[in-house]
């Protein structure tokens, strides 16, 4: 069963058994918030959150109808956020061109390879590397919101950050090196690679609702993030980044194409509730 639906049922359930939303969220552990966002179908609430809803209302959970495709779910779910979404991917496209321009200056400039650039046009790339980078991440945290999942959400909003911190602070060591570049790109190193890991375990716990590419995609994040925090696996893990990101340029465009039948080719058919 697919949002709206479950959680048009839910209400219908909780109403005939003469409860109010805050009666029920006593009862079941939950929070009112939470609940209301499953009733407008705003969320696709987990399998344990859902059985003990249903208990609570003594429910069949074979009155859910199961099973149904919960790629038709997510796609419903971020339809609203679609065109937000598509230009997110390109920016994602963007960003990625932007970083090799960034390694290549900075190998140059910082470590006398006779490359000389601007602080405009270096501070320039910065700012554009972080907007493209803290668009193309934000639509983690829309997914995490719509699946009502606090990982997605705030690993995302972690990247985010850290991405704004560590743009101002190249800037500022390239214009006065008030640290030395060594000590800011290992410290930038670990604390992204907390960022990743934590997006990648995300990911690949919302494998069965997202599909096999969230699972591939979500290993490479893994792998990549423990790489960076290790420092001395900061290389290889640049590219396994590189993978990870252009995976997740192809995740998102898949989760808001409008072409289901190819959709169902890399989604795992699962319902929406077994999430």
């Amino acid at each position: 069963m697919k949002q709206p639906e479950l959680g048009h049922k839910i209400q219908n359930w909780r109403k005939a058994k003469g409860l109010t939303q805050e009666e029920l969220v006593e009862r079941c552990n939950l929070n009112v918030r939470t609940l209301q966002r499953i009733e407008a179908g705003e969320v696709l609430p987990r399998s344990y959150t859902v059985k003990s809803i249903l208990d609570v209302l003594e429910v069949d959970f074979s009155a859910l109808n199961l099973p149904d495709t919960s790629e038709k779910d997510i796609y419903t779910l971020l339809k609203p956020n679609k065109k937000f979404i598509q230009w997110a991917a390109v920016l994602g496209v963007l960003y990625l061109c932007l970083s090799f321009v960034e390694g290549f200056i900075e190998i140059g400039y910082f470590y006398d390879f006779g490359i000389e650039v601007s602080g405009v046009t270096y501070s320039l790339i910065k700012l554009g590397i972080m907007l493209s980078f803290s668009v193309f991440y934000y639509v983690f945290y829309i997914i995490g919101k719509k699946l009502d999942d606090g990982l997605l959400k705030v690993s995302a909003i972690i990247l985010i950050g850290l991405i704004v911190i560590s743009s101002i602070n190249d800037i500022s060591v390239f214009y006065t090196e008030y640290i030395s570049i060594e000590f800011s790109l290992m410290m930038t190193s670990v604390v992204f690679g907390i960022g990743y890991t934590l997006l990648g375990i995300a990911l690949l716990m919302r494998k069965e609702l997202l599909g096999n590419l969230a699972l591939v995609s979500g290993i490479f994040g893994i792998v990549s993030g423990v790489g960076f925090t290790t420092i001395i696996m900061a290389i290889p893990a640049l590219f396994t980044l590189t993978i990870f990101e252009i995976l997740l340029i192809v995740l998102i465009v898949r989760l808001v194409s409008s072409n289901s039948n190819e959709l169902a080719e890399s989604v795992t058919e699962v319902s929406a509730v077994n999430s």
